[in-house]
């Protein structure tokens, strides 16, 4: 009688899972699937604040300056408010420090204002 019991038991078990254990791992792989292949690339939550151009070499990001592109003179970076500010994109140092932005500010790499909604 208890071997009975014991297998009758096991073999509930068995049915329980065919029945409701597979179907309910199927669809959460099903879901993380879908939800990795309908990810937006970069959503916007995730994605820091533009700050400099950064490029990647052998899984290393880069950070670039433009002061390295401009191949700027040790004084003359003393004096940039792009140097003394190297968080901020070099055009929003110069707005932050109540200067005006360069016209050539506006054809560079490094130059890609974000909107703020008002």
């Amino acid at each position: 009688m208890f071997p009975e019991i014991v297998s009758e038991t096991i073999g509930l078990m068995i049915m329980f899972i065919i029945r409701i254990g597979i179907p309910i791992a199927i669809t959460f792989a099903v879901g993380r699937w879908l939800e990795k292949r309908l990810a937006p690339p970069e959503s916007a939550e995730e994605k820091p604040a533009r700050q400099t151009p950064q490029y990647t070499r052998s899984g290393k990001i880069i950070r670039i300056h433009c002061w390295d592109v401009n191949h700027c003179e040790p004084a003359k970076r003393a004096q940039c408010a792009a140097f003394k500010h190297p968080e901020l994109p070099c055009w929003l140092a110069l707005q932050a420090e109540g200067g005006k932005i360069r016209e050539e500010c506006f054809s560079c790499a490094f130059y890609k204002p974000t909107r703020i909604a008002a």
